[in-house]
């Protein structure tokens, strides 16, 4: 038998679960939008390829006496992307590779 309380309880349940499932819905939707991402160079649509400036001169080394069983290796420009710029890297001496 339904009473005037079954029935009420029976309203504000229903009214609550089609406001919690509307703001649900209206957050998902939200969180699922993203704004595209801009074409990346050098692809179609997107922005001609950025060309890298060439290397500097080689700088100068003063080279150190030698060791034995090392070999001297010279350094040379090394380009950074985190950075965007050429960066020297200095020589150092690396250990002879016996066969």
């Amino acid at each position: 038998m339904l009473t005037r309380r079954s029935i009420l309880s029976l309203f504000v349940g229903a009214t609550v679960a089609a406001a919690v499932g509307t703001a649900a819905s209206t957050a998902v939707d939200a969180q699922s939008w993203t704004e595209p991402r801009p074409p990346r160079p050098g692809r179609p649509g997107g922005p001609p390829p950025r060309r890298r400036p060439p290397p500097p001169h080689p700088r100068f080394e003063r080279r150190p006496r030698p060791r034995p069983g090392f070999v001297w290796v010279p350094g040379r420009w090394v380009w950074s992307s985190r950075r965007g710029r050429w960066v020297w890297v200095d020589g150092h001496w690396r250990r002879r590779r016996f066969r």
